[in-house]
């Protein structure tokens, strides 16, 4: 059972072996244990389970080092104290920190790095331990590295002792030290477990002394670097998963230990001299295991002082003593990587790391039943009172979602102080002559607190931004120590938007969202949404005819000058030549995607006609339009009179489910084409293991082949998924466009147009399982069905709930939008008046 568990809230991926507990912050205590993670992407994480359930302040350190971590160990390193020290090892690097509580009770800590080694080679793993028969027992604990290729340099201290060369080296595998033999452990390519005496290691020709001696070699000479072999090899027949050491095996002398080897299919039990002494079947894949004091109920007769925890690839837990399975559960999280320890001042808690980082603390056996279970008959049900009660509970439910419950004594006030154009080029730290694509408007962000009393504050206030490309700005999240409130000036933060090139944009709000603990503790949240300004994304051009599409808006007004209504971009537009302010009634803009967007008005009705080369890029300056005319103009009713181009919008649907259909095409080839790769692989690998290998019969040729087609075919992919993005960029636009001309062309109310925006969707993403299509499709075909339905036949109609797949063609996606189209043309609405 879980009686503590945390993730990590990321994609990062963890090394079975950058997982480690001990008291490396040297607290001691009963409850001393703390948990050290390490992830591929340099992440180091220290955990203090304390309690039931994970708290934040579990989470005592959380920083993010120069280079993957590939393990984890504590101990006595420091040769200045006898404290407990961090290892951790980079695939170039060994760094030795100190982990020290910034205060008495421990809430606080920080990293302080002892020292570190660079290494000459790709490391995979290390060891550590009093090496030698004279240190056993005091002084600094040295470390053995083991890299890729075979090497293993021994560390002593702040210094390199030396390196050797092992011999028979193919790939690396666990790597281990027993103090009693002073020697180390560590398994083979050959399924052997081979042992290395420390003494022979120390005796044996170094690296360099072997570089030295290769043109010694090259004449004969016996002064050449010979590898270090070892002082005996054990066939087990299988991989090794994992390697430990412990008191596992019944009658051992006193100070024998046994060397546990955990195979694919196979648990062993070594002799310090190479004697396999037990082994046992296993009906499952391991996947880690490790070794805990039996203490108290440990038998001599029945087994040794340590018992062993397996774990499998499936999160079965089984544990052994000796030859006997004492206990077997299973976990939620297959655990890659286990140890036992005392948690919360309970001892023999298990604590496992997930391949994602999820850390949990488990228990075996179950919970005592919290209540007594009464009999049935004791008590007649009163239905009436039951009834009466749910009544009341309803009226209670009711006051407080309908405003019976008053806002807060204590709240956060955020406000928005949008420019009205974009950043001046000097603020941008350009001069006046430069011509830079790339625009910044300075948003500044007001923060306000009202508390209880004057003195009262909001801590550790979190402002996180977000908005939609091709706006971007960085950082996007902003820490604030404290807001204090009373009648303090209110505290500014600027936020600096940017925008790109590389989309068009769909919209230009923003949201600026406040997280906050008030003074009693209590976590709050705020918000404030704003539209950044037009000129971040566009430019006031000379007029372009380009009228390949069209859109014309008529309104009840007398017609407003071009130039005074979107004074801000052609303020903003770096210098635009005097033809854009000399013509009142037309005016071209340029996105920075490069489309060009022109507004032409006529000189006697108050009529708009917006024409560009793209039918989506029509959307952003249509949509601002509307909304300037309604803020200049009292009453103005803006109407859209013409056919909806629903041929142009139909367009934009074909061109994005194309694109899906060819990715999906790809994928599937690549399927194909990865299954042939590994089935060759698999053949090759056969043939190679043979002792007597037959002609490869133009293997080696076809898999040379398969991988070529294989990057050709990733590549194309990339390429449309790149083409795919920007499809759908279109397409939110067109959307846009087409929901905003359908309302007004029908005079939709803003229910209605709302509804209309539900249904007929510019927002979502299109993943493996559902797209675009297929969503809208399903949301027409309901509204179709019950809203705009004609007859009662059409409400009885009721559609099967099948899963939603990625449709042969777009032919009835695009009869249901005629079809909901028609229907708003003869007075049909989403929701009726008074409904």
């Amino acid at each position: 059972r879980e009686w503590w568990t945390t993730t990590t809230g990321s994609n990062d991926e963890f090394a079975p072996t950058a997982f480690c507990v001990a008291d490396v912050d040297n607290q001691g205590g009963s409850s001393a244990a703390k948990v050290v993670t390490g992830s591929l992407g340099g992440l180091l994480r220290v955990y203090h389970p304390r309690q039931k359930e994970f708290r934040a302040e579990d989470l005592l350190l959380e920083q993010r080092l120069d280079q993957p971590i590939i393990q984890l160990s504590v101990g006595n390193f420091l040769t200045s104290n006898d404290r407990l020290a961090l290892a951790v090892l980079h695939p170039r690097k060994l760094a030795v920190y100190e982990l020290h509580a910034q205060s008495s009770l421990g809430q606080y800590h920080n990293l302080a790095k002892a020292y570190e080694h660079p290494l000459d080679r790709n490391s995979f793993n290390m060891a550590h331990g009093r090496f030698g028969a004279a240190s056993q027992g005091r002084g600094a604990e040295s470390i053995a590295v083991q890299s890729i290729d075979g090497t293993i340099t021994v560390l002593d201290g702040e210094s390199v002792a030396y390196s050797r060369m092992l011999a028979d080296f193919l790939i690396p595998g666990p790597w281990i030290y027993l103090s009693r033999a002073d020697a180390f452990y560590t398994f083979s390519s050959s399924f052997e477990v081979c042992c290395f005496k420390l003494s022979t290691l120390t005796l044996a020709q170094s690296d360099a002394q072997g570089e030295a001696g290769d043109a010694a070699a090259a004449l004969g000479s016996s002064a050449a670097q010979r590898k270090v072999a070892p002082d005996f090899k054990v066939v087990l027949g299988e991989h090794a998963v994992d390697m430990r050491t412990a008191r596992f095996t019944s009658d051992l002398q006193p100070g024998h230990r046994d060397v546990i080897v955990l195979g694919q299919q196979t648990l062993f039990a070594l002799r310090e001299g190479g004697a396999i002494k037990f082994q046992r079947r296993l009906d499952m894949q391991p996947s880690c295991m490790t070794v805990y004091s039996a203490g108290q109920v440990a038998d001599s007769a029945t087994g040794g002082e340590d018992n062993v925890i397996v774990c499998s690839a499936t999160g079965a837990m089984m544990i052994f003593r000796h030859a006997a399975l004492i206990w077997s559960a299973r976990t939620e999280q297959p655990p890659i990587a286990l140890h036992v320890d005392t948690f919360g001042g309970v001892d023999g808690m298990i604590c496992t790391m997930g391949a994602q980082g999820e850390t949990t603390v488990l228990y075996l056996g179950t919970d005592p039943p919290s209540t007594a279970v009464g009999s049935s008959h004791e008590k007649d049900l009163d239905y009436d009172q039951m009834d009466e009660e749910h009544r009341r509970l309803l009226n209670r439910i009711r006051e407080a979602t309908t405003g019976g419950q008053g806002e807060p004594d204590e709240f956060l006030t955020l406000r928005a102080q949008v420019p009205p154009a974009c950043d001046p080029l000097e603020e941008r730290g350009l001069g006046p002559s430069s011509r830079t694509v790339e625009r910044n408007a300075t948003v500044r962000v007001s923060l306000s607190y009202v508390g209880k009393s004057n003195r009262d504050k909001a801590e550790n206030v979190t402002l996180s931004v977000a908005c939609s490309p091709p706006f971007f700005v960085t950082p996007d999240s902003i820490e604030v120590a404290a807001v204090f409130g009373g009648s303090t000036t209110p505290v500014v933060i600027p936020v600096v938007f940017s925008a790109n090139a590389h989309h068009l944009p769909t919209t230009c709000k923003a949201v600026v969202v406040a997280t906050y603990l008030t003074a009693d503790g209590e976590p709050r949240t705020s918000r404030v949404d704003f539209d950044l300004p037009l000129g971040l994304v566009c430019r006031a051009i000379p007029p372009v005819k380009n009228a390949d599409f069209k859109v014309t808006l008529d309104t009840n007004k007398p017609p407003v000058s071009l130039p005074g209504l979107f004074e801000d971009v052609v303020s903003s537009s770096d210098g635009s030549d005097m033809s854009t302010q000399s013509a009142p009634n037309v005016l071209s803009f340029q996105y920075l995607s490069g489309q060009d967007v022109t507004i032409l008005l006529s000189k006697n009705a108050g009529r708009y006609r917006l024409q560009s080369g793209s039918f989506e890029a029509l959307w952003l300056l249509a949509a601002e339009l509307c909304a300037r005319l309604k803020r200049s103009l009292d009453g103005v009713h803006i109407m859209y009179n013409e056919p909806l181009p629903l041929q142009e919008y139909f367009d934009l649907i074909d061109a994005h489910f194309d694109h899906r259909v060819a990715m999906r095409d790809l994928h599937t080839q690549l399927e194909e084409r990865a299954r042939q790769f590994r089935v060759v692989q698999k053949r090759l690998l056969v043939r190679f293991k043979d002792r007597n290998p037959a002609p490869l019969a133009n293997l080696d040729l076809l898999l040379g082949g398969t991988h070529d087609q294989l990057m050709a075919l990733s590549n194309e992919a990339e390429q449309v998924q790149q083409r795919l993005s920007h499809l759908s960029t279109n397409l939110s636009c067109g959307t846009q466009l087409i929901n905003l001309l359908i309302a007004l062309r029908f005079e939709l109310d803003e229910e209605n147009a709302a509804a209309l925006h539900s249904y007929l969707s510019a927002t979502g993403t299109d993943g493996d399982d559902q797209g675009w299509e297929e969503r809208t499709d399903a949301a027409l075909g309901h509204v179709l069905r019950h809203a705009l339905g004609k007859s009662g036949k059409d409400h009885a109609a009721m559609a099967q709930a099948n899963t939603l797949t990625l449709p042969e063609d777009v032919t009835k996606l695009k009869k249901h939008i005629t079809v909901m189209c028609d229907r708003l043309s003869k007075g049909g609405r989403f929701k009726q008046a008074g409904k």
